[in-house]
C-alpha cells in the first residue's frame, strides 16, 4: 500500500522566496522537496486541477465536459512538456529527472482505469503515486512543491486535496518586481514589473479565499532570513507539526546568512529608484484600497 502523504503547496507572485523555503524544509527528515522544484502537472492548463476538477474558466478547455474528455490533455502534457522541458537557464527541469518513464506509464494507466468511476479519488492517488516515485522518496510524510501558482489556486487545490497545506512566500514588492526584470520570462520596464507584481498579489489574495486559515502560513522572506530569523523560522516549524531537526538548523543558520536577502538591492537594479518607489507606492494603495493586504514595508 501506497505511504500517504501530505501536500505542502508553497508559492506566492514568483520570486518570492518558495526555492529558499523548499531548500530549508527539504532539509527536515518529515519533508521532501519535489523534484523539479515545480512538478508543473497540478496547476498548468490541462493539468491535474482541470482533469479532476474542471477547468477554472480556460478558453481552450471551456466546452470540454467530462474528465474523460480532458483526458487526452493532460495525457499529452504527461508524456510531453511536463515530462522533458527546460528552465528559465535552459538546464532540463522536467519530472523525467526523479522519475523512471515505467513508473509514470503505470501510474497514468491506474489513474485511466480509475478516472469515470471518481476522477477526484483518482486524481490524489495518481499525485501520491507520483510523489512516491520520485528517487529518493523516504516514506515522508511531508512533499514540497514550489510552483508559483500553488497560491492563486490554492481554493481548487483545497477543493481536490483539503489536507493540503500552503505557504504563501511574500516579498516586498520593490525586491520583487526588480527581480523580475531581470528574468527573460519578465517584463523588463520597472513599472511593467510594479504592475505584473500587483497583479499577481491579487491573484494570491483571491485564490486563498476559499482556503481555512489554519491552513495557510504567510510567510514573509525578509523576515524569514533578514528581520525576525528565529521566530519565523519557529513559525515553520509549528505551522507543520514538526521538531526542530539539526540538518535543518545547519542549512539555516549557514546557507540563509541574512546577507543573502538585501533590503534594499532593489534601488541599484532599477535605472529610476524615486519613480520605481512611487509606482510600487501607489500599487500598494489600490491594494489596501481594496481590503488586499500588500505587506509592504516602509523605510525600506
Amino acid at each position: 500500500m501506497t505511504a500517504p502523504v501530505t501536500p505542502i503547496m508553497a508559492g506566492g507572485t514568483g520570486r518570492s522566496g518558495t526555492t529558499v523555503i523548499a531548500g530549508l524544509l527539504h532539509r527536515h527528515p518529515s519533508v521532501r522537496a519535489s523534484w523539479p522544484r515545480e512538478v508543473k502537472f497540478v496547476n498548468k492548463e490541462g493539468g491535474l486541477l482541470d482533469l479532476c476538477l474542471g477547468p477554472a474558466a480556460r478558453k481552450r478547455l471551456s466546452r470540454v465536459g467530462s474528465a474523460r474528455d480532458r483526458w487526452p490533455a493532460f495525457e499529452d502534457g504527461m508524456r510531453g512538456p511536463w515530462w522533458l522541458r527546460t528552465n528559465r537557464l535552459g538546464r532540463a527541469s522536467g519530472l523525467h529527472l526523479s522519475i523512471d518513464e515505467a513508473d509514470r506509464d503505470r501510474l497514468l494507466a491506474d489513474f485511466s482505469t480509475s478516472l469515470d468511476a471518481d476522477s477526484q479519488q483518482a486524481g490524489r492517488a495518481f499525485l501520491t503515486g507520483m510523489i512516491r516515485a520520485q528517487r529518493g522518496d523516504a516514506g515522508e510524510a511531508l512533499w514540497i512543491d514550489t510552483s508559483p501558482p500553488n497560491i492563486a489556486n490554492a481554493t481548487r487545490i483545497h477543493a481536490f486535496w483539503p489536507e493540503a497545506r500552503f505557504i504563501w512566500m511574500v516579498r516586498d514588492g520593490r525586491s520583487t518586481a526588480a527581480s523580475v526584470m531581470v528574468e527573460r520570462w519578465g517584463p523588463d520596464d520597472p513599472i511593467e514589473a510594479i504592475d505584473w507584481w500587483e497583479k499577481r498579489m491579487r491573484r494570491a489574495h483571491a485564490g486563498l479565499q476559499g482556503v481555512p486559515k489554519e491552513s495557510v502560513l504567510i510567510l514573509s522572506l525578509e523576515d524569514l532570513v533578514v528581520l525576525d530569523r528565529d521566530a519565523s523560522y519557529q513559525r515553520v516549524l509549528d505551522f507543520l507539526g514538526v521538531a526542530d531537526a539539526p540538518a535543518m538548523r545547519e542549512f539555516f543558520i549557514e546557507q540563509m546568512p541574512a546577507e543573502r536577502v538585501g533590503l534594499e538591492k532593489w534601488r541599484a537594479k532599477v535605472p529610476d529608484a524615486e519613480g520605481f518607489e512611487a509606482a510600487y507606492q501607489e500599487a500598494a494603495q489600490r491594494l489596501d484600497a481594496d481590503g488586499l493586504e500588500a505587506f509592504a514595508r516602509s523605510g525600506a
